[in-house]
């Protein structure tokens, strides 16, 4: 879920870089659009494989000695909410854009 973005990012950069012209920005929010409805998508999937019975971290990524840090991503059951309002609201704010 935060790969999607950045590809997003990328199909954006590179669609500057081929200048489409004066749809531009068309194809851009057409992007945006499409990366956040699949990051909609990806949301509503974890949501459903996300176990309520366990107090522990799930989807867990760990990711050490990178660089100068240690990175630690997980879902609980708080932030699984907060995961979901903000994969909603995306959608919502680029269409009324």
């Amino acid at each position: 879920m935060i790969i999607i973005p950045l590809l997003g990012v990328f199909i954006v950069s590179l669609l500057n870089d081929i200048n489409v012209g004066k749809h531009y920005t068309l194809y851009m929010k057409n992007v945006a659009l499409g990366t956040s409805m699949l990051n909609l998508i990806l949301s509503f999937v974890v949501f459903i494989f996300f176990s309520f019975s366990s107090n522990s971290f799930q989807f867990v990524q760990e990711h050490y000695n990178i660089q100068f840090y240690d990175i630690y991503l997980g879902i609980d059951g708080i932030s699984i909410y907060f995961v979901l309002l903000t994969t909603i609201i995306m959608p919502i704010a680029l269409v009324s854009n």
